[in-house]
């Protein structure tokens, strides 16, 4: 067989069970896998501060993807290498670019027919002009953002990996040593927010009376998809997953819903998203909520919530046979009738 440019089909990996222990075996590349047996290959995907990620495009001469873009560099581990030092060298190899992964681990492993592929993520702010590329192996590397990279793989010129798009939500969602970074925003939902939202919905559901059947349920979507409308539904979200909803009702100065996810409370979500409500409200007016009865075990948070942002309780009464009350608050104005 005719030896590719750029393609040492003498090198030798390690084998591995499918429980991912090597065998003390090593294989020659340009041969055959023996049944049963495996290697390890590893991919690097370096992501600067404005997330986007560095791709390069193959030689058009491999065997594999000639010509098309791929992830920072890729490889398969030789015989002796440990995950993290194949994936500092294939880096240095193909770009020329040292990087320490003395401490990482890989953020997942995608297995495939001939083994293990450990998938890495860098965050480093490369100057792609000091890059030395491999001659045998890269064409050229460029920063390409996710809409870039998803238009590239619908062109049919970046390798169809199929999670691509999940790498930009990893990198978002993730330091470089693994740790889970919560990046909190808040902002009116509109439409494009309804699948997320009743997703949310789903968890909280049992902490609102009301919701408990499915036509309860399809009723309150139809709600926030008339509040979404009319621009009055404020969302906090955790990356692309919401964590924290609030219906309002402009006319009525009144909050209809006030939730927040079980593991993102006691962050200041709700203070957030009633800040943001506040600027589509009348400061002069008071707003108003109807929450659980001093004494309802469900109700404690809320109740504790509201007063601390300056609800002061009402009269009492029934919400679809609940029991209820009625707080009010005046936030940052004059009371109506007062001089402004």
């Amino acid at each position: 067989m005719q030896q590719m440019p750029g393609e040492n089909t003498e090198e030798l990996w390690d084998l591995y069970t499918k429980d991912r222990e090597k065998t003390g075996e090593t294989h020659r590349r340009a041969d055959k896998l023996p049944q049963g047996k495996y290697h390890l290959a590893v991919h690097v995907c370096i992501f600067n501060s404005k997330n986007k990620l560095l791709i390069q495009q193959r030689k058009p001469f491999k065997k594999d993807w000639p010509n098309m873009w791929d992830v920072s560099a890729a490889g398969s581990a030789l015989a002796g290498d440990s995950s993290t030092a194949a994936a500092q060298r294939e880096v240095l190899e193909e770009l020329g670019l040292e990087i320490d992964l003395s401490d990482a681990r890989p953020f997942f492993t995608m297995n495939f027919s001939g083994g293990f592929d450990d998938f890495y993520i860098v965050e480093q702010d490369v100057d792609i002009r000091t890059l030395h590329l491999q001659e045998e192996e890269v064409q050229q590397v460029r920063w390409a953002g996710r809409d870039e990279v998803i238009k590239m793989q619908a062109q049919g010129i970046m390798i169809p990996y199929w999670f691509l798009d999940r790498l930009f939500d990893i990198r978002e969602s993730y330091d470089a040593q693994g740790e889970r970074i919560h990046k909190i925003t808040t902002g009116f939902a509109g439409i494009g927010h309804l699948e997320s939202w009743l997703n949310f919905a789903e968890i909280i559901r049992n902490d609102f009376p009301g919701l408990e059947t499915d036509e309860a349920m399809d009723s309150y979507c139809d709600t926030v998809i008339s509040h979404m409308r009319r621009g009055n539904a404020v969302y906090a979200a955790d990356g692309r997953m919401i964590t924290g909803v609030l219906l309002f009702s402009e006319e009525e100065q009144k909050i209809g819903c006030l939730a927040v996810h079980p593991e993102y409370r006691r962050r200041g979500l709700a203070a957030q998203m009633l800040r943001l409500m506040m600027t589509k409200l009348d400061k002069r007016r008071p707003v108003t909520v109807e929450t659980f009865r001093e004494g309802d075990e469900r109700g404690a948070a809320a109740r504790a919530f509201y007063e601390s942002v300056g609800f002061v309780p009402g009269r009492e009464g029934f919400f679809q046979g609940y029991p209820v009350q009625e707080f009010t608050a005046f936030f940052g104005g004059p009371k109506a009738g007062q001089p402004a």
